[in-house]
């Protein structure tokens, strides 16, 4: 560590003259180096106070995204497997907000073209982890980070969802992937595009499920795979 001894030392090598107009330095060296310390302590301590506060107002939720993923009995498999609705392009998505599993569903059959009054259809919230599928079904869950302000918004849309079913489920409209895209359009997680646009880009899982593995991909977001039963052919990504 430096001392003043030391800069005195070095000084003294110079001729008287300037020594005179130098005597000022190792205290005004020591003078700028206290001040050095203390400002760094402060901005520290400002630092400290800045993610305190960030913390507080803007803290980090987690949204579950699982798809189910559509599939068909193998060929020496069909009469021990069940054939599921959309087969291939089926499957299903739903959105997990602090251990309930959100979704959307058909509820005493569908229309195959949207009704406005005579709904279809059904909000449905579930207690995680519960399985919503059979044993041995291929999913994909991605973890998404909200903010304070999503996290928010998220549990107001589910709430008044699930007292007010919002639109009917139709063939040709809503169903469980334009929800799910509908809803991460409200909380900023996807481009809003309205309705029609929702439905014509989102009208099966698969459309969503690749837009948001690749938003995961981007941000490092976290996905489980789990892979399914033999006896099915399952859809690819």
């Amino acid at each position: 560590m430096l001392t003043k001894r030391d800069i005195y030392k070095t000084l003294s090598r110079f001729p008287l003259f300037c020594r005179h107009y130098f005597r000022i330095i190792p205290d005004l060296f020591f003078f700028l180096s206290g001040m050095y310390r203390r400002l760094n302590i402060i901005t520290c301590l400002l630092l400290i106070a800045a993610c305190g506060t960030y913390a507080q107002t803007d803290s980090i939720h987690i949204i579950k995204v699982r798809f189910l993923y559509g599939s068909k009995p193998k060929h020496m498999a069909k009469k021990s497997e069940p054939k599921y609705f959309g087969g291939l392009h089926g499957g299903h998505v739903t959105i997990e907000v602090d251990s309930i599993d959100y979704g959307f569903e058909p509820a005493n059959g569908f229309h195959v073209i949207a009704h406005r009054k005579n709904f279809k259809s059904d909000f449905v919230a579930r207690k995680a982890p519960v399985p919503r599928y059979g044993e041995g079904s291929k999913m994909t869950t991605i973890l998404i980070p909200l903010t304070a302000q999503q996290y928010a918004l998220i549990n107001e849309v589910h709430a008044c969802y699930c007292a007010n079913t919002p639109y009917d489920y139709a063939f040709f409209g809503m169903r469980c992937a334009a929800s799910a895209e509908h809803i991460l359009e409200i909380i900023g997680l996807s481009k809003p595009k309205g309705i029609t646009s929702t439905i014509l880009t989102t009208f099966y899982p698969k459309k969503l499920r690749k837009r948001l593995l690749k938003l995961a991909s981007r941000n490092h977001y976290q996905v489980i795979r789990q892979e399914g039963r033999q006896t099915r052919v399952w859809e690819k990504d």
